[in-house]
């Protein structure tokens, strides 16, 4: 590798460069002009090349200092980034996320692959785990819950809504929609685990009598109702966030339109001091583009409302 200029020498040109002016560049850096001037002479001989042009009260860049200075002000921040990583994580680049299995499982790991393309050099560990999450291991960094966001001396960010709809495999039936009565013939699958909707909640809501369809299997279990309507079983209720990637993949079909809100939503969760460390702002960040990539608009209610 090439030998770099003094590190001093760069800084100093990236505060001259900034306030077009030896004097203010001295005065933020808290030197004199001279040593200003000192600093740029050392960084334009080390380079062979002029970067200022010396008017009477200012000095402006000149090209080969228009094309070094988007180079030198990222590498500032990034220094910057990283000491202050530093400072407030011990292990900057070590991403530990604690997650409910269904959605690590049918969701997440399909997607961070772009996260660790994006972010190479950050390791990142899934911990699925269905219990509240309370820090008290100091190595968990956030946690994605499906709730109602109320935990007790941790910051919750909603990430997003969901619903339960109605799927089956290609092939269960004659075609990719069915009706009520159609309903009334086949075997229904539901999920029975906390904040999803069940097949009777589904069928009022639509004024229909339960007692007029046939649930076959209840699951306490969101993945395993979602394996059960994938093993032609019959049809499921589940939660959109679960099975959008297999209606994506044309491995299941949302056989009616009519979508049911669940009573919990997705969260972000953590310490509030958490979410200033520069690992997890980066995975906030990412998380939410990547959701807004996968649903609709309407279910991301981290836009408001």
């Amino acid at each position: 590798m090439a030998e770099l200029p003094p590190l001093n020498a760069l800084r100093t040109f990236l505060f001259a460069a900034e306030t077009q002016s030896f004097k203010r560049a001295a005065e933020r850096l808290f030197v004199t002009q001279a040593a200003v001037s000192h600093q740029i002479r050392l960084l334009e001989d080390t380079l062979g090349t002029q970067l200022f042009q010396r008017l009477n009260r200012e000095v402006r860049l000149t090209q080969e200092g228009e094309r070094l200075l988007p180079y030198v002000r990222s590498a500032f921040k990034s220094l910057r980034i990283g000491v202050e990583q530093l400072k407030t994580d011990g292990e900057p680049n070590r991403l530990t996320i604690s997650v409910i299995p269904s959605f690590a499982s049918r969701w997440l790991v399909f997607h961070l692959k772009d996260f660790q393309q994006q972010y190479p050099e950050i390791h990142v560990i899934l911990q699925p785990g269905l219990g509240l999450e309370t820090f008290d291991n100091p190595g968990v960094d956030l946690a994605v819950r499906f709730g109602i966001g109320n935990y007790d001396g941790l910051r919750s960010e909603i990430l997003m809504r969901d619903s339960m709809i109605a799927v089956a495999i290609p092939g269960l039936t004659q075609s990719e929609s069915i009706t009520i009565e159609q309903l009334k013939t086949l075997p229904l699958l539901e999920d029975f685990s906390a904040g999803s909707v069940g097949w009777n909640n589904w069928l009022v809501d639509q004024n229909q009598n339960p007692d007029d369809f046939r649930i076959a299997l209840t699951i306490q279990d969101s993945s395993m109702v979602i394996d059960a309507t994938l093993n032609g079983q019959g049809v499921g209720l589940v939660r959109k966030s679960l099975a959008q990637k297999l209606i994506d993949q044309n491995s299941l079909l949302q056989v009616m339109e009519t979508e049911i809100p669940t009573p919990f939503s997705y969260f972000l969760v953590a310490p509030e001091s958490h979410f200033q460390k520069g690992k997890n702002k980066l995975f906030a960040d990412w998380l939410k583009k990547e959701l807004e990539r996968s649903f609709l608009p309407e279910y991301l209610a981290y836009y408001g409302s």
